[in-house]
């Protein structure tokens, strides 16, 4: 009978800086990504608004504390899917169940013991736009990760439905929190008007210093580009360089220098994110709910 084993190796008096590093690199391209309107994900794993890297780091953590189990489960709740995985049960449960689901009336809800957190989940529609949210039952702040929310209603076919008082009396104030959350916080601020770009004014002005001052040997085209690429919502670091590339400097000098910092920090015309159209609250229609109590 032959034996394997594997071993893990870390820099353990280093391991700390590295994980920190890591995750600062991370948020910040997150936040850039953001800063844009860039929705898809800038590196794996990485989402392009700004989040907490707690659950990488417990796994190299646990790795570096030998706990082998992570090598069995890859450190994941034996029920916790990918979004394929999810996309791949809902096939399957329109299949088994597609005709009763149909029949289903809008805003049915239900509820289960045995979560990993108490609260409530909602399915929400605006038009053809889905969104998921999850209430804590403690906190009452919706949480907007698709995944994590998903992850937290799983459960077996075979889970007996339970719906304490407790938890059906508050789920008609955890909705108008989630209703309120969508309009506000997420549909209102992708429509024309909150989308318009607040450009800061030392960005204005590097802006107005090519309209005055164009580079030499540049197009009309390529000027314009110029122009749009510094007037946008960039953040303090950027806004920082190229205040700091006409220090000093006037006319063309000043303009060729900041042509300098442009293409060496890579900056391209800003587009703002496809915006939304303006809706009523009311509008905002639930689909489903789900109570759950927690195991504890």
């Amino acid at each position: 009978m032959t034996y394997s084993r594997l071993r893990c190796f870390f820099p353990d008096k280093r391991l700390d800086n590295l994980l920190e590093i890591e995750a600062r690199i991370r948020r910040k391209l997150a936040q850039a990504a953001a800063s844009v309107g860039v929705e898809q994900e800038v590196i794996p794993g990485a989402t392009a608004s700004d989040r907490v890297f707690a659950e990488t780091r417990e796994e190299i953590e646990a790795l570096s504390r030998e706990r082998f189990d992570l090598f069995e489960t890859a450190g994941e709740d034996t029920n916790a899917h990918s979004s394929e995985e999810y996309r791949q049960e809902i096939r399957k449960g329109l299949k088994n169940y597609g005709e009763r689901i149909q029949h289903l009336p809008g805003g049915v809800g239900s509820g289960f013991r045995g979560g990993s957190a108490k609260g409530h989940f909602f399915c929400a529609k605006v038009g053809e736009r889905v969104f998921l949210r999850f209430v804590p039952f403690a906190e009452g702040v919706p949480d907007r990760d698709t995944l994590g929310c998903l992850r937290l209603i799983a459960c077996r076919e075979d889970t007996p439905r339970e719906l304490s008082e407790e938890l059906a009396a508050r789920a008609y104030g955890a909705w108008e929190s989630v209703r309120k959350d969508i309009f506000s916080n997420e549909w209102m601020k992708a429509t024309p008007a909150s989308l318009q770009p607040r450009v800061k004014l030392s960005l204005r002005a590097a802006a107005d210093q090519f309209r005055k001052f164009p580079p030499p040997g540049l197009s009309l085209q390529e000027l314009d580009r110029l122009v749009e690429s510094v007037e946008a919502p960039w953040g303090a670091r950027i806004e920082r360089v190229l205040r700091e590339a006409l220090e000093g400097k006037s006319g063309i000098d000043a303009s060729t220098s900041l042509v300098e910092k442009i293409r060496f920090l890579g900056l391209q015309p800003y587009r703002p994110p496809e915006p939304l159209p303006p809706i009523e609250e009311d509008e905002i229609r639930l689909v489903c709910w789900m109570a759950v109590e927690s195991t504890s």
